[in-house]
């Protein structure tokens, strides 16, 4: 497993448990945590094998691969980000138009209320002004 006081002095709060589980060489904790992070992180390394698999190969690895594998998960990142943000604003869309039907279908019976009323007024009046003018 990887060094805990290691994983707890360069991770952030939220993935040191899951870096936990892992063997993660200390150099690479140290020198490129960001890496690290991204594959902690990545979406697309969807079991703990693989993530596993990433962390060994990463001694093997050149510069050019490393940066490449970098390059790649900051891609998955930021379209990742993007589909959610497209996601956020079309549920804001149909929650906006479903709660401006709501208010619109409150308005109209409120306005179908009021009409019953003023007819139902209207109809007491008409029927006063009748009485006085029997009684005249």
């Amino acid at each position: 497993m990887a060094n805990i006081d290691l994983i707890k002095a360069k991770l952030p709060q939220e993935l040191r448990e899951k870096a936990e589980k892992f063997t993660i060489p200390d150099e690479f904790l140290t020198t490129m945590t960001d890496l690290i992070i991204l594959v902690l992180n990545s979406k697309s390394m969807d079991n703990p094998e693989e993530k596993q698999s990433w962390f060994n190969l990463l001694p093997m690895m050149n510069k050019d691969q490393i940066d490449k594998l970098r390059d790649i998960l900051t891609r998955e990142k930021q379209k990742l980000s993007e589909i959610e943000q497209k996601y956020e604003q079309k549920k804001d869309e149909l929650k906006t138009k479903y709660t401006q039907k709501r208010e619109d279908m409150v308005y109209t019976k409120k306005m179908e209320e009021i009409k019953q009323k003023e007819a139902k007024h209207e109809e007491i009046e008409d029927q006063q002004a009748e009485n006085l003018l029997t009684q005249i």
